[in-house]
Formats: C-alpha cells, sequence, structure tokens
C-alpha cells in the first residue's frame, strides 16, 4: 500500500463508506473519533484473531481516517514516507509544532487495547495543546 498526498484521502473515504454501509456516520469532525472508537471496540474480539496482514488493513484505513481529521480540522499536514506505517502528520505554528503518528496510534489502541488508548481522547489532548501553541504565537508575535 502506498500513500500519496492525493491518496490518502481516498482511503479515509473508504473507511466513511464502509462505516456507513453498516449505519456509523464517520464526517471527519472530532466527534466522530467517538464512533471510530466505539466501531473499533466491536472489533476487538474479532482482531484478536485476524492475522497480522488484516490487522495491518485496520490500521491502514483507519489511520487514513484519523490522520484526516487532523488535516481538515487543525491544518495538519502530511509527511509521507515510503513505509505508510512511518507516516506522521505536523502542526506548525512560530512557537514550534507537533508531530501525531496516526497510524502509531492506531496501532497502539489495536494491540494494548481501549484503556489509555481512547481515540477521541487523544484528538481533544491533540487539538488542547495546539491550541495552547497558538495563543503563545499570538501573545509574542
Amino acid at each position: 500500500m502506498t500513500l500519496t498526498l492525493e491518496s490518502v484521502g481516498l482511503y479515509a473515504e473508504t473507511l466513511v463508506r464502509q462505516a456507513a454501509a453498516g449505519g456509523h456516520a464517520l464526517d471527519y469532525s472530532p466527534e466522530s473519533l467517538t464512533v471510530l472508537d466505539e466501531l473499533l471496540a466491536v472489533s476487538d474480539p474479532q482482531l484478536e484473531e485476524t492475522s497480522t496482514p488484516q490487522r495491518d488493513l485496520v490500521i491502514f484505513y483507519t489511520g487514513c481516517y484519523l490522520g484526516e481529521v487532523f488535516v481538515r480540522t487543525l491544518g495538519a499536514q502530511w509527511q509521507l514516507t515510503e513505509d505508510w506505517a512511518e507516516a506522521r502528520l505536523v502542526l506548525v505554528t512560530e512557537q514550534g509544532g507537533i508531530e501525531v503518528r496516526p497510524f502509531e496510534k492506531i496501532h497502539r489502541r489495536l494491540t494494548e487495547g481501549p484503556e489509555g488508548n481512547s481515540l477521541r481522547a487523544y484528538g481533544a489532548g491533540l487539538k488542547e495543546h495546539f491550541d495552547v501553541l497558538l495563543v503563545l504565537a499570538a501573545t509574542q508575535g
């Protein structure tokens, strides 16, 4: 699987369509990360028994969606690598930036479970941290 700046959104949209077929709405909002948490919670028992390639597909599509939420809501920018699992997002301000690794986060959520790995809480924490950087940039600039 290869990621480009054009294809990452298409892969995310594939997950949106699959979720919609199952009656779940993913709209790229921070609130939609709650739905994503719920979908993963339902899948947890099945994912424990799946092969690594199948689990990697879940990580890939879900990570694309998670990243696109941050692109669309926070203005993050993808930094793609040859290995999709190493791709990251950056949020930059005059005061510095934040690096986010959506595929790593999804991998941890699947391997460590939901405790301490809520995607909704992750997104909210990231936004809060980025907002602090923006305030600092505004007061010092």
